[in-house]
């Protein structure tokens, strides 16, 4: 049975079409693998576990819980759009929350999962708002506030990133190659699995005399993107709309 990776989902309601087919992949292919892994971003925003009593957000809870409840083991680590899911997601949905990275044995190779966010060290605003959001202090004052209040919050939130992006550079939003070959040199791996850069890609180099390989997932915005992994091979492929 497969292993699989996805990421980048950046589930709303505005965009149901990705719901839909993301619902379908739970029920189809996501139920023939042995273990599924959420890389980040898996909603456009979360701002804590109370977004779970939404009638959306609840099938999604519901749909995760059937397929977990199936026996496929489910592994969700936080993006930058969701880094507020918590205990209450994770009983509900019986999945697992995985620290900011993780080495896994992914048939006999060491990998490193991880969302990605950290590796976009040449975009200097998003790396000091990352430093922010995840401090204790301010997600402490942050859930304090009414949902209402944090949802606004979100929205302006989102729509400021966007407008930022418009006056950034592609290089400067993707992967530093220092990041990366540091990150992994650090973990002692060969293997890095990522999303977050929504630039899907295998990319092969050398780390101290070695060959290494660097998966970057795609994003579900046009269509779905999932990296499947058997033992005998990895492969990246696209769920259409009507697939």
């Amino acid at each position: 049975m497969p292993t699989l990776f996805i990421s980048d989902l950046h589930l709303s309601a505005s965009r149901p079409q990705i719901i839909d087919l993301f619902l379908r992949f739970l029920q189809g292919p996501a139920r023939d693998a042995d273990q599924l892994y959420i890389l980040g971003d898996l909603f456009d925003y979360w701002v804590g576990d109370e977004m779970l009593q939404s009638d959306d957000h609840a099938n999604l809870g519901a749909a995760l819980r059937r397929l977990t409840d199936s026996g496929v083991s489910l592994y969700i680590a936080h993006g930058n759009r969701d880094f507020l899911l918590g205990q209450n997601f994770t009983q509900t949905t019986g999945s697992t929350l995985l620290e900011e990275t993780t080495v896994i044995d992914l048939y006999g190779t060491p990998a490193l999962i991880m969302h990605g966010d950290s590796l976009c060290i040449g975009d200097v605003e998003h790396q000091a708002w990352r430093r922010q959001v995840l401090s204790s202090q301010w997600q402490q004052e942050f859930l304090a506030q009414s949902l209402d209040k944090r949802i606004d919050i979100a929205k302006s939130l989102r729509q400021q990133s966007e407008e930022n992006k418009q006056h950034k550079a592609i290089e400067i939003m993707d992967a530093s190659q220092q990041a990366i070959e540091d990150t992994m040199r650090q973990h002692k791996v060969k293997l890095l699995i990522h999303g977050h850069t929504h630039r899907p890609g295998r990319h092969r180099f050398e780390l101290d005399g070695e060959p290494v390989r660097r998966i970057v997932l795609g994003d579900w915005y046009q269509q779905g993107s999932v990296l499947v992994c058997t033992n005998d091979d990895w492969e990246l492929i696209e769920l259409g709309l009507l697939d």
